[in-house]
């Protein structure tokens, strides 16, 4: 209820004004443009789209345009040294595990991208999430557990999350994380099963491209 929903955002408010200390990022390319990775030494706390020049379009026939740098992360090794990110052989403890965690990231987001996911079962890096023990909480590592093109509304999560009765604090957990597609918030669609609204790239039709692409993933698995 609206309790709820109060004491997430608060509990947000304030972890949201904790450091994560040592931060090291990645520009990513995909079919429906650039990624910043972040990751720290306890695993990746930021997946953020990037607008602008690299944008790509996403099409419905899966095939992609993207401005500027293209392929996977593995094949054109999209990284960026900004913000703290650090060549490897002067890397900290802390900088070596978050390198480590930036690499089993791409490797996952790799497998995603080029379908073969469901078939390689690559290992996906810890996530860290900026809220620990509240419902927020439940919600985003539920959401990160379901399957490749799984559906699921807004009440449903709630459900498997321990609370029926929480789908508008879902809304706002679904809204509110910062690891999209590694916490895949594009497969939460309306109850009557419209697609619903999406933040991330280029809204629905990034949404669209993303289900869509696991409706493949899948067909081509079995």
């Amino acid at each position: 209820g609206d309790r709820t929903r109060s004491l997430c955002l608060d509990s947000m408010e304030k972890a949201a004004k904790r450091d994560c200390a040592t931060e090291l990022t990645r520009v990513y390319s995909t079919p429906i443009g650039p990624l910043k990775l972040v990751a720290n030494a306890e695993g990746i706390c930021t997946v953020k789209f990037l607008f602008g020049k690299q944008q790509s379009s996403p099409r419905d026939d899966g095939s992609h345009e993207v401005i500027g740098q293209k392929g996977s992360g593995k094949d054109t090794k999209h990284t960026s040294h900004s913000q703290g990110s650090v060549p490897s052989d002067t890397a900290s403890p802390e900088e070596r595990k978050a390198l480590g965690h930036l690499e089993v990231c791409i490797n996952w987001l790799d497998a995603y991208f080029d379908g073969s996911l469901l078939k390689l079962s690559p290992p996906k890096p810890p996530l860290v999430f900026p809220t620990e023990g509240t419902f927020f909480h439940t919600v985003w590592s539920t959401l990160a557990s379901t399957g490749v093109g799984e559906r699921l509304s807004y009440g449903e999560l709630a459900k498997l999350s321990g609370n029926p009765k929480a789908a508008r604090a879902v809304g706002q957990a679904v809204k509110k994380h910062s690891l999209p597609i590694l916490v895949p918030c594009h497969r939460v669609v309306k109850s009557g099963g419209e697609v619903g609204n999406y933040s991330g790239g280029e809204g629905c039709d990034t949404k669209q491209w993303l289900l869509k692409h696991e409706k493949r993933m899948v067909l081509s698995s079995t």
